[in-house]
């Protein structure tokens, strides 16, 4: 299992401002974690924008997500918009919360979320102690939208590699 320490690589003004307004109009997606065998698994999660490129989600932890990120904590997330054909994949480590602070602090910024209407959170948590919260800390995110000219299929393609530092 990897633990993340640091994200030490940002991108540009521009593309930072793209995707995270991207990713926070879209923040329902497919988190892909793996099996004890090896085998993808995906589940629909809700990402909460913690700044820095670093999203948190929750889960029960009665989940084989929660058990397969309990063996091996590397995940990948994809949201996709259908009208605008743009994508945004994020690549990284999973990393759960165990700090009651930190812990705290997520979920005020997730009942602040569902009180002001910005995600629909149903079933929301009702004994908070069933769930973790985990954060994502990126080694990559990859942001491509399609369109079409006279000419043919072209693509923008925004991508943000990071360092993430981390130990087994």
């Amino acid at each position: 299992m990897k633990t993340a320490t640091a994200v030490t690589h940002i991108s540009s003004p521009e593309a930072e401002e793209m995707i995270t307004s991207y990713i926070n109009n879209h923040p329902q997606g497919v988190l892909t974690t793996l099996s004890k065998l090896g085998a993808p698994q995906s589940s629909v999660v809700n990402l909460f924008d913690l700044g820095q490129y670093q999203h948190a989600f929750m889960t029960k932890k009665t989940t084989r997500k929660y058990t397969n990120l309990q063996r091996n904590n590397m995940v990948s997330f994809m949201t996709y918009d259908p009208f605008s054909q743009t994508e945004v994949e994020i690549e990284g480590i999973a990393q759960l919360v165990t700090d009651e602070v930190q812990n705290e602090k997520i979920v005020q910024v997730i009942a602040d979320d569902a009180r002001n209407g910005r995600r629909h959170l149903s079933p929301f948590v009702s004994d908070i102690h069933d769930y973790a919260l985990f954060i994502i800390y990126p080694s990559k995110i990859h942001m491509t939208t399609y369109w079409q000219r006279n000419d043919g299929i072209e693509a923008f393609h925004e991508s943000v590699e990071f360092d993430l530092q981390t130990k087994d």
